[in-house]
């Protein structure tokens, strides 16, 4: 097995800097707004969190105080972590830190999350099984162990992402109709221009429709076929590569895209820095295997495989409840349902209308400007960041009205040297009509 499916200590150590990197952006978007996300001067209080959300089994650091000093030293204590991380400075143990401090950050706020988020916890914690630290790094540590089978293990979580979202693409949009590319670049909370220039072309729309379905099925295979393994691995990686710059360029995904694209680089065979003439590690492929290692990371395996089988309507069976707790533990919970088993039909943007003591009508959301209902020119600049469009998504959720109350009181909080008399949240609702027909809108107040 070793012979066919070889990894390299470069391809881990760079995925380490690359990581690092990534969490490092992550963490400097979500600082940007903690006070709002992770306080109680923000959307979500400790009496909302504690009162609506189930409770689950973790190590709760963000949740032991939510007043902004201390989430502000949780943040500073995370990116330091980051820091020594990415350099190589006692690397697993940073790399546990950051792992038990990015899970209750994620638990903290859950109304903020995305596919990306998952599977940067999955491998923060599959990683910790590699030698991440053997090159390219402060303190390097040898390799005592033939690290075979969590390399697979990982590569397998990897690829589970486009196996499963696949699966899980059901809907006559994605098959027969061949339309679910058309109903996701109609989606202007997402849509990037490259996105509303393709609309021109629904012929190419719908023939590309199938080769993403297909290739998130196909593809993954080629990174496990035992001949020329280091060849078909950087095919796949290649197509792997243009398939998320594309996403990237069409829809507005947030960091997903590039977490997708680093948990690719533990995967480089040694060929492809060869090529480069980067420095070659050496590396004794006969070194004995560690069986509790291998036996533990084949367990984990198993686990996110029957976790994602609940998700996959093909399957009948899946994985109880009771032994799901175990997986917002150790951070293992994911959901690769994007744009699965449908594609979201409904659409729109917030207006904060607020009203003034002097009868002042001002959309709190537009610059304190006049209040327009007319759909605007690009809907993208009315949202600060992802996680203000993600939270928004579950703003409107029937089953999640309570999420309304404490951010109204936000909003006014924010605004109160406005004198405002009253405030109304209005979600203009536009919904994406089939080929050929005529939209429509809706205003709603989440108010009443």
């Amino acid at each position: 097995m070793s012979n066919a499916y070889q990894f390299d200590l470069r391809a881990f150590a760079l995925f380490r800097i690359i990581f690092g990197l990534v969490m490092l952006i992550d963490l400097s978007i979500r600082l940007s707004d903690f006070k709002a996300f992770y306080t109680n001067q923000g959307l979500l209080p400790f009496e909302y969190f504690s009162q609506y959300f189930s409770k689950y089994y973790f190590i709760p650091i963000y949740q032991l105080n939510d007043a902004p000093w201390f989430v502000g030293i949780c943040f500073a204590l995370q990116i330091i972590a980051v820091l020594c991380f990415a350099i190589g400075y006692r690397t697993k143990l940073f790399q546990i830190i950051l792992l038990v401090f990015y899970i209750s950050l994620h638990m903290r706020n859950p109304y903020l999350l995305q596919g990306g988020d998952d599977l940067l916890r999955a491998m923060l914690l599959f990683s910790l099984f590699l030698p991440l630290n053997a090159v390219w790094a402060v303190q390097t540590k040898p390799v005592k162990y033939s690290f075979t089978i969590p390399a697979l293990v990982i590569m397998f979580q990897v690829l589970m992402v486009y196996w499963v979202s696949a699966l899980m693409k059901t809907s006559p949009e994605w098959h027969s109709e061949g339309t679910a590319l058309y109903y996701a670049f109609n989606l202007d909370c997402i849509q990037w221009p490259l996105a509303k220039y393709l609309l021109q072309f629904p012929a190419l729309l719908q023939f590309l429709t199938p080769i993403i379905f297909y290739l998130e099925i196909i593809v993954p295979i080629l990174f496990f076929i035992p001949f020329k393994n280091n060849v078909f691995r950087l095919i796949g990686i290649g197509i792997f590569v243009v398939f998320q710059i594309g996403i990237s360029a069409t829809l507005f995904v947030g960091l997903f895209y590039l977490i997708n694209l680093t948990a690719l680089i533990p995967l480089l065979p040694n060929s492809f820095f060869n090529y480069f003439k980067i420095k070659e590690n050496e590396l004794d492929w006969n070194i004995s295997h560690d069986k509790f290692l291998n036996y533990f990371t084949s367990f984990l395996l198993l686990y996110i495989l029957l976790w994602n089988t609940n998700y996959i309507p093909q399957f009948k069976y899946g994985l109880a409840k009771r032994f799901k707790s175990f997986a917002f533990a150790t951070g293992l919970n994911q959901n690769w349902g994007m744009f699965a088993p449908n594609v979201f039909k409904e659409d729109g943007w917030l207006i904060y209308e607020a009203i003034t003591t002097n009868n002042d009508t001002l959309d709190l959301n537009n610059n304190n400007q006049k209040v327009y209902y007319e759909k605007p020119e690009n809907i993208l600049k009315t949202v600060k960041n992802d996680r203000w469009r993600k939270y928004a998504e579950y703003l409107i959720m029937q089953d999640r009205t309570w999420l309304r109350e404490p951010f109204h009181d936000y909003i006014l909080n924010k605004n109160k040297d406005l004198n405002l008399k009253q405030l109304n949240i209005i979600y203009m609702i536009e919904l994406t009509p089939a080929p050929g027909e005529k939209t429509t809108i809706k205003k709603v107040n989440l108010n009443e």
